[in-house]
């Protein structure tokens, strides 16, 4: 799940690269000492666990934010240079550059890279929209295929097929993707290409508020996943997307059963886009960070207690870059403003950090 946000008239993407006012400016509030803290990728990697962030090439030009990416990350997402519409913009003509530069600085730094996403109803390139099946059957095949075999042996992960349910109390597969038009097997197909185009890949189905344990969305997902298992096609995780809404949120207790169930399937958990917003939560800026730090230890916690979950990735790296700035899209998790990332804008380590570490570590 992202925004789409316009910057000047022109599409920038789900996060939005602002410190200013939109932003929130540095939290306030206790931050902790980098020097009071070791490297989430340390901790992480002790755990045997990956800790990951989203971000967009160009943030990379700033090198503070390489820095501290480098120190404290070892898995990347591409934010949104991996989507259709940025990669494939017109049929047949495939723009590699910026996901380029990310695989390169996560190969030259120890990254996983993760490939997010290949088959999405949003962000999508509009000469998509209009195709009929067969014509749409065969602009999927190609654009799996290109995308998927140019980075082959690159990409650990891929988010194949995300968010292809609906919501609300029928949890059908949306009706209003343009993939619905070829059936509820073209996320068969679209896993099948994907592992054709690189056998090495792990692929998963990805998706948001499916978390819990009994919600319509919920159950279907994972009866999605069960299907696709049992039937033979090549699905090898599950990505639980963690945008979270403290106002109405499962237990701990309930993610951690809900990931048990899927690693019953021998399916590999990813929380892939987790943020943490505290505008709604009650008190004041050190009240609301230390349930900030709470929630998310909790969710880490359960990760860690299940052998199967492979890695906790945020979306994005300093408050700054949170979707959640965005107004209409902040509005989702209330009142702001949000701060719903690990990092403050002059990237300082929040509360939360400490939360993720001792979550790791077991405390």
């Amino acid at each position: 799940m992202c925004a789409i946000v316009l910057v000047g008239g022109a599409v920038a993407g789900c996060i939005i690269h602002d410190t200013s006012a939109t932003a929130g400016g540095p939290v306030g509030g206790n931050m902790i000492p980098a020097s009071d803290l070791k490297p989430l990728r340390q901790a992480s990697a002790a755990a045997n666990r990956r800790i990951g962030t989203a971000l967009m090439s160009a943030r990379l030009s700033n090198g503070k934010v390489r820095a501290l990416v480098v120190r404290e990350f070892d898995s990347l997402t591409p934010e949104n240079e991996m989507k259709w519409e940025s990669i494939e913009p017109q049929p047949g003509r495939f723009n590699f550059d910026a996901g380029d530069r990310l695989v390169a600085f996560a190969g030259e730094n120890g990254i996983r890279m993760r490939g997010h996403t290949l088959v999405w109803h949003s962000q999508l390139a509009f000469w998509v929209k209009g195709l009929k099946p067969d014509a749409l059957r065969a602009a999927m095949t190609r654009h799996i295929q290109n995308v998927v075999g140019h980075w082959k042996g690159k990409i650990a992960q891929w988010d194949v097929v995300n968010e292809a349910l609906t919501d609300g109390p029928t949890a059908e597969l949306r009706p209003d993707s343009p993939f619905a038009a070829l059936g509820p097997t073209f996320i068969d197909e679209a896993f099948r290409l994907a592992h054709a185009a690189d056998p090495s890949a792990q692929l998963f189905y990805n998706d948001y508020e499916i978390e819990g344990l009994g919600s319509p969305k919920s159950e279907a997902a994972f009866a999605l996943c069960k299907r696709l298992k049992e039937s033979g096609v090549p699905i090898n995780g599950i990505g639980f997307q963690m945008h979270v809404d403290p106002r109405n949120w499962p237990t701990a207790d309930a993610i951690q059963k809900n990931f048990e169930r899927y690693a019953a399937l021998g399916l590999a958990i990813e929380i892939t886009e987790m943020d943490v917003p505290v505008g709604q939560i009650q008190g004041d800026i050190n009240e609301k960070l230390k349930r900030q730090r709470e929630i998310t230890h909790d969710i880490v916690a359960a990760c860690v207690a299940v052998d199967k979950c492979s890695g906790i990735t945020f979306w994005g790296v300093t408050d700054g870059d949170s979707w959640l700035n965005d107004a209409h899209w902040g509005a989702l998790r209330g009142r702001g403003p949000h701060y719903p990332l690990l990092f403050n804008t002059d990237m300082q380590a929040k509360p939360i950090v400490a939360g993720v570490i001792d979550a790791l570590e077991k405390k």
